[in-house]
């Protein structure tokens, strides 16, 4: 039997109410070449009873026996996929037209090129919508790698098409993330080739009140996760450690939250990060806010690391 040509892996938990869109918008994909692997992350919802109820071949599903997490969930897909390219869709998300075949196109025409990133639509808090659009460029590995160290490029789960062999060589995703898990596993996907970021609008962002992005009391923690993991934010790479740690602290004060503050800085203090004083973090953080705004305006794929008077 002939492989198809896009495994799509789609992690839920708890989401009865949206996954049949998020599933109904691969299958009307103009790409009818693709496998679905729906992993059921130990829903507790009635998932598994409409799970039961699809008879599409394309699609295949599997019940986790406790969960695990979005991450863990997906390197069970990466592991069960049989096509040479994969796709990733959050099951709060929706695919657009050409989602699958647009990123495909891309991969079949540039060899080199082992991901793609491509453009959404989000919703927000209000309900209004707008286009989050990414830069037409290819990024060569160097310039790759640093725009996913310093946030150059935005970057979600559904928004990832890579090939499988490069992401079962890396490992696929870090299970001990549940937030910026996409982003960390990008970094070390990047030493491996380039990457084609699509200004083509692909998919659409729905906003969940129990989504991780609204969750921000847990933020400085997993922020803190994700430095030990990516131990470059200590060291060479420390200017853009503190500017993330610093927008959490003044995060946790726009909220007022003292007792996540205290936490937060604590953290972030033990992993060396704040012990250069007030006044020099504040011109840290400014001098990346302002080198960052400033990369919008110039070639992405000449930016290949930070300036020299950051590394440590």
């Amino acid at each position: 039997m002939k492989s198809p040509r896009c495994t799509v892996i789609l992690p839920t938990y708890n989401r009865a109410a949206r996954l049949p869109r998020a599933v109904t918008s691969v299958i009307t994909q103009n790409e009818p070449d693709f496998e679905l692997i729906i992993i059921n992350d130990n829903s507790t919802d009635n998932t598994r009873t409409w799970l039961e109820t699809l008879d599409d071949p394309r699609i295949r599903v599997v019940h986790l026996e406790y969960n695990q997490g979005p991450s863990a969930a997906r390197n069970v897909g990466i592991n069960l996929a049989t096509a040479p390219v994969l796709a990733f869709l959050d099951s709060d998300d929706v695919y657009r037209e050409g989602r699958l075949s647009v990123p495909l196109a891309v991969l079949d025409r540039e060899p080199d090129v082992i991901c793609t990133l491509s453009s959404a639509l989000k919703e927000y808090k209000r309900g209004d919508k707008a286009v989050a659009r990414l830069p037409d460029v290819k990024l060569a590995s160097s310039a790759f790698e640093w725009a996913m160290i310093c946030d150059l490029v935005g970057v979600e789960g559904t928004s990832i098409t890579v090939r499988t062999e490069h992401a079962r060589k890396i490992g696929g995703f870090c299970s001990e993330l549940r937030r910026t898990e996409d982003r960390e596993f990008l970094i070390r996907l990047s030493r491996l080739g380039a990457a084609r970021i699509l200004p083509d609008v692909l998919w659409e962002k729905a906003w969940s009140v129990d989504g991780l992005s609204t969750q921000w009391t847990t933020a400085g923690r997993d922020l803190v996760s994700y430095f030990s993991e990516r131990t470059e934010y200590l060291g060479r790479y420390r200017k853009v450690g503190q500017y993330l740690a610093t927008k959490i602290l003044m995060m946790d004060i726009r909220h007022r939250d003292i007792p996540s503050l205290v936490n937060d800085f604590r953290h972030f203090y033990g992993m060396g990060l704040l012990d250069e004083g007030i006044v020099q973090l504040c011109r840290n953080h400014v001098q990346v806010r302002k080198y960052r705004r400033a990369a919008q305006n110039k070639p992405l794929e000449a930016i290949t690391g930070p300036p020299v008077e950051w590394e440590s």
